[in-house]
């Protein structure tokens, strides 16, 4: 049975199975013009489906700033549903903006889901003041060298930790080494994996690589052979009593640590801010590490069909206000996540008298990123060798 969890469950709809469905959203999009009439009002209304950490905990405050109001619809994170999602349901046929993880635009995009993006376009006004590292990241560029999307948010995920169980520094300061989770008699059975594996076994891949207990090139795309390294790694751990359960939600990284079922866990940065509501403040750290991160963003690929129905300045407008400081202040104070221009969040929460104690997360928060973006790897959601690599993650599930 399948990880349904997992990229490949879905992407058997295979590569071809997706280009043949994207190339009829493309032809979809190549009518959409006469989907509306030409002197039809220009909606106020920007509609938007993606992933969930991508929203506002309340779009009002963006209505307030650009008079557009947003009606968004969450997915979960993974890319098989979401590609299917947009092609086999033609979402690009009512959503304007779609927002995911690096990756699905190198299918998308060429195949006609996928609008490409003006950087001239007039209400895109802080395209040229976004550093580079972000707009022109491997999470909005297309591998065929196009501007396929523009950044939101992102962030370098590690894990969660209980300071006082695993003996390090309570200060959540130091760099602590993923074999603290994966490899250590000070941890067995008090940790918890993600079950997914395009979150899991790419961690586990950097940490063998780092240490040299395998040889792995790329730790977001591993061939079949470096996969099946790292499966035989895991499978070992999970034999040896390494980890407690695998969970596979938000919700249940929450649940573990503010019950103290675990003491370290793959998992959200939110999770860790969540269970520290619960627990008291820094009760669990959020780690720095010695090898790397899971790094990943989120782009915003505007939909074929959308040019069509007249309403590109209010979605080009949307696209810059997730480069412009209001949205980044509220992301980075209820979510811990960053993203380009995070000068102009901290500008933002300064000239609308947020709290000193609140600007200086804000400015922690840059900090932060800074120091985790400065070490390996940049995730993808479409690895190249997908099927082997869910072969292999279904024999770790299964031992």
């Amino acid at each position: 049975m399948r990880d349904r969890f997992s990229t490949h469950t879905q992407l058997e709809l295979s590569r071809r199975d997706l280009f043949k469905g994207a190339l009829g959203v493309a032809a979809v999009a190549a009518t959409a013009g006469m989907a509306e009439p030409a002197d039809a009002a220009v909606s106020t209304t920007v509609r938007a489906y993606g992933v969930t950490t991508a929203q506002l905990t309340d779009w009002s405050v963006m209505q307030k700033s650009l008079g557009i109001t947003m009606n968004y619809t969450g997915s979960n994170n993974d890319v098989g549903v979401y590609m299917q999602a947009v092609m086999q349901s033609g979402l690009g046929n009512s959503e304007d903006i779609f927002i995911f993880e690096g990756g699905t635009q190198n299918i998308l995009g060429p195949h006609g889901v996928y609008l490409p993006i003006d950087v001239h376009q007039k209400e895109l006004t802080l395209w040229s003041r976004t550093p580079d590292e972000w707009k022109h990241s491997a999470v909005v560029m297309g591998a065929d060298g196009k501007q396929w999307g523009t950044p939101v948010i992102g962030n370098a995920d590690s894990f969660g930790y209980i300071a006082s169980k695993i003996g390090v520094n309570p200060n959540g300061q130091d760099d602590v080494s993923w074999g603290m989770l994966l490899d250590s008699d000070k941890t067995r059975g008090r940790a918890a994996f993600d079950q997914t594996w395009n979150y899991s076994l790419p961690s586990a891949a950097l940490y063998l690589k780092a240490t040299g207990k395998a040889k792995i090139d790329n730790p977001a795309d591993p061939t079949a052979a470096e996969a099946r390294a790292v499966v035989d790694f895991l499978v070992a751990r999970k034999k040896a009593g390494q980890f407690r359960t695998l969970e596979n939600s938000f919700e249940q990284q929450v649940q573990l640590l503010t019950n103290r079922e675990v003491d370290i866990i793959n998992c959200w940065e939110p999770a860790a801010r969540e269970a520290n509501k619960k627990l008291g403040p820094n009760t669990v750290c959020y780690a720095y590490t010695v090898e790397g991160y899971y790094k990943w963003g989120h782009g915003a690929y505007v939909a074929s069909q959308a040019a069509g129905r007249g309403n590109l300045d209010n979605i080009y407008k949307v696209l810059n206000y997730f480069m412009d400081g209001e949205y980044r202040a509220y992301q980075a104070r209820d979510r811990g996540y960053a993203g380009p221009n995070m000068d102009l969040g901290v500008s933002y929460a300064q000239a609308h008298n947020w709290s000193a104690d609140e600007i200086a997360e804000l400015k922690a928060t840059q900090v932060k990123v800074d120091r985790k973006f400065q070490k390996p790897f940049v995730s993808t959601t479409t690895p190249s060798h997908a099927d082997a690599i869910e072969d292999e993650w279904q024999r770790f599930l299964n031992a």
